[in-house]
């Protein structure tokens, strides 16, 4: 037995087993900002298996302090199992457990088969029960030496969880595939579906398969232990990518488009922005928490050279819809002239007094 093949490999595992916690911390939150709306036994249960995890990361970075830092150059104590390896193993026990439960009550509500639903219970009980018997006994030995009547437990408890996995895949590709419709967008969905059940089941399915090959071939050394402590992360990873997918399954059910178009003429002026009855806008909001886009406002600013309106001045069509008192009052300007037979000069006065109230 040597370093590099013992707490060398459990090293690296708590590496990677970090950079998925950081993951699933990720997905944690956008689960909660993006899903408010779901029930509340849901939350829960996502905040649950969230902090199993947390705790079961922390046991882990203890144990290896404990060992390669705090004991650093005792050589014997490497072979005193701490009290944090040994309890590390019902969290992530339990982490497993969850996920395979809310995966097999997915495929009962599916199929409505009670005799596959005992089936993946019993296998995940086994599995859970498993790992809190190991944790258990390992309370009473003090070498790893001593562990050797304990070697079945770990290949018991994956093996089951494994076997749960590859049935709960493999249930939800064929219950999905007879819920095909022969519609397009139906059977795209239903096959997306498909995929997402096969990929969730298949990499912690093969993780496991590969640990517990290892454990059989070379017990001597902790390379499967380091790939049991990634299995609960790719647990908890798969279930929040499940629920943090429906709304892009939805958008994929039920394509929207997203655009906006207007014409000039149905921008009146700065204080009314744009007419929304014209502008055609469909707009899709992508999570039921977001705050629909405010109507943008629209100012138009006429900048008009106070030297070329001594001789002409530009003639236009200015419409005032949201009131008429400007109107009113640009026309009183030259009580002489009525409003609509403006002289040249009439035009310039009311230019300037344009550029005043601009400027104001």
């Amino acid at each position: 037995m040597s370093l590099g093949n013992t707490y060398g490999v459990v090293f690296i595992g708590l590496v990677s087993s970090s950079v998925m916690y950081g993951l699933t911390l990720l997905q944690t939150f956008h689960y909660y900002r993006h899903y408010p709306k779901d029930p509340a036994r849901l939350k829960w249960m996502v905040g649950v298996l969230t902090l199993a995890d947390s705790i079961h990361l922390m046991l882990s970075t203890w144990a290896m302090y404990w060992y390669l830092i705090a004991n650093f150059g005792d050589f014997l104590n490497l072979l005193v199992p701490h009290w944090s390896i040994n309890l590390q193993t019902d969290f992530n026990a339990f982490v497993s457990a969850g996920v395979q439960l809310f995966f097999t009550r997915r495929v009962y509500l599916l199929s409505e088969n009670k005799y596959l639903l005992v089936i993946l219970l019993v296998l995940t009980t086994v599995s859970f029960s498993m790992g809190v018997y190991f944790s258990v006994r390992s309370f009473h030995y003090y070498s790893f030496a001593d562990y050797a009547p304990l070697a079945w437990v770990p290949s018991v408890a994956v093996v089951s969880a494994t076997i749960a996995d590859i049935i709960i895949a493999i249930s939800m590709c064929y219950f999905l595939k007879r819920a095909r419709t022969g519609v397009g967008r139906s059977d795209t969905l239903i096959t997306t579906l498909m995929m997402y059940s096969i990929n969730t089941g298949l990499l912690t399915s093969i993780v496991a398969v590969i640990a517990v090959i290892l454990f059989a071939t070379m017990p001597k050394t902790l390379i499967s232990t380091s790939l049991i402590w990634m299995l609960g992360k790719l647990y908890v990873n798969s279930l929040l990518a499940m629920l943090n997918s429906r709304e892009n399954l939805r958008q994929l059910a039920y394509p929207t488009n997203r655009t906006s178009s207007f014409q000039l003429s149905d921008v009146h002026n700065g204080s009314q922005g744009v007419s929304g009855a014209s502008t055609g806008v469909t707009v899709a909001y992508i999570y039921p928490d977001e705050v629909p886009p405010q109507p943008q406002q629209l100012d138009l600013v006429v900048a008009v050279d106070a030297e070329r309106t001594k001789d002409t001045f530009p003639s236009f069509n200015h419409t005032v819809s949201s009131s008429s008192s400007t109107s009113k009052e640009m026309c009183n300007l030259s009580s002489s002239t009525p409003c609509g037979s403006e002289t040249p000069d009439t035009l310039k006065t009311l230019g300037d007094a344009s550029l005043d109230r601009l400027h104001d």
